[in-house]
């Protein structure tokens, strides 16, 4: 769910399917859409014009922190976006009803005529009667339509069901006009029933089931067509169970205020706290003692390899001088000693390489140069007389 809050949300509360020509074309009729904030039980598949939203996701960048144009008025974006998503070469039209409710802030009520943009548009002006809407109203979240549902396979489209449709959606925005809650769930009420006659599909099998926990308040009806969600009119102060309230916007401002970038790569990052501050040095001051003791491992393990021995192996076959200028000349061997004699280490320094070699693992041994003649008959005199080095 990650475009949650990408982009408004449309609800369609009466007279869907009237943004067709085929059906107002019978009888003229008003939609009646509302705006809102997003929800955490929002979800595709539903009725809620996820497909076009998505679109308008896609066309204004709105996923990354972009959004349309302040500049252009609400109704003409909704026009943008109904033609991006109507191409000319396009077999089957969708209603703009989706549009309109997806850029149009507030409740809109959108009167229709055979065409596919409605001749008249019409907004909820009044702040109390949108409240009121906001504490009857409560979506049930049901199944969402199955993958292949086509809501137009049975038409039964006739100037008698598609009246009974338009006046529903009249009786809809009067209800709302005059915060009745009783004629708002009778029209949503016989919405459905005038689904059920003129695309009986829309309507999904089993709904006498779906509706009966529901069947003390004022009226209900699907989402859109094939489920989703239910839309409930409540009685006043009776929660509906497993229900769930939504706010209606109010502005363009408001449609588009706080939107959070959903992309952190391709969206400008958030001012950082104080938190975030102290965690980013936290982190810092982390790396940057790795680095130190890595540092210190590397250098120990140089010293280390400076003093361990050349294996002996690769000392056989070389002359003197060759074992001089490896450092063992002097080190590794006595120079009264013969080759086949083994070294002799003085025991301080024997039991610190050995010990260090092995600690070392698989370190390289360095080598090292050949000593000065003063230090070589000090380390001699000292090995006659049986001091340690």
């Amino acid at each position: 769910h990650g475009d949650l809050h990408a982009f408004p949300w449309r609800i369609c509360l009466a007279g869907g399917w009237l943004d067709q020509p085929w059906v107002s074309k019978l009888v003229p009729g008003p939609v009646v859409v509302m705006n809102v904030h997003p929800h955490e039980a929002f979800k595709t598949r539903s009725g809620l014009a996820t497909s076009t939203r998505a679109l308008g996701i896609e066309l204004w960048g709105t996923r990354h922190g972009g959004r349309p144009p302040a500049s252009v008025p609400p109704a003409r974006l909704a026009r943008l976006l109904f033609n991006v998503e109507n191409p000319v070469d396009c077999a089957y039209v969708s209603g703009s009803q989706d549009a309109l409710g997806l850029m149009l802030p507030g409740v809109s009520r959108l009167d229709y005529d055979g065409t596919y943009w409605p001749r008249h548009v019409a907004q909820l002006g009044d702040e109390a009667s949108v409240r009121w809407l906001e504490q009857t109203l409560w979506l049930v979240p049901l199944p969402s339509r199955s993958p292949g549902y086509d809501p137009l396979v049975t038409k039964r489209v006739t100037p008698a069901g598609v009246r009974l449709l338009a006046r529903a959606g009249e009786d809809a925005w009067a209800a709302i006009e005059a915060r009745d809650a009783a004629a708002l769930g009778d029209a949503l009420s016989r919405t459905m029933e005038a689904w059920r006659a003129i695309l009986p599909e829309t309507v999904p099998e089993g709904s006498e089931e779906l509706l009966r926990p529901y069947a003390g308040h004022h009226g209900c009806l699907f989402s859109g067509a094939g489920g989703g969600f239910l839309l409930v009119v409540a009685r006043a102060g009776e929660p509906v169970p497993r229900g769930f309230q939504v706010r209606i916007t109010r502005s363009a401002k408001e449609q588009w205020r706080a939107r959070p970038r959903i992309d952190p790569v391709l969206a400008s990052p958030p001012s950082p706290g104080s938190g975030q501050i102290r965690r980013q040095l936290s982190d810092g001051l982390g790396q940057l003692l790795m680095l130190v003791c890595v540092a210190l491992l590397v250098a120990i393990g140089r010293r280390v390899g400076s003093l361990a021995p050349a294996p002996a192996g690769e000392l056989e076959g070389r002359s003197a001088g060759e074992r001089e200028e490896c450092g063992l000349g002097r080190i590794g061997r006595h120079p009264k000693e013969s080759a086949a004699s083994p070294p002799r280490w003085p025991p301080a320094r024997q039991g610190r390489v050995h010990w260090v070699t092995a600690a070392a693992g698989a370190l390289p041994a360095a080598r090292r140069g050949p000593r000065s003649r003063t230090q070589g008959r000090r380390g001699d005199a000292d090995r006659g007389n049986g001091v340690s080095q």
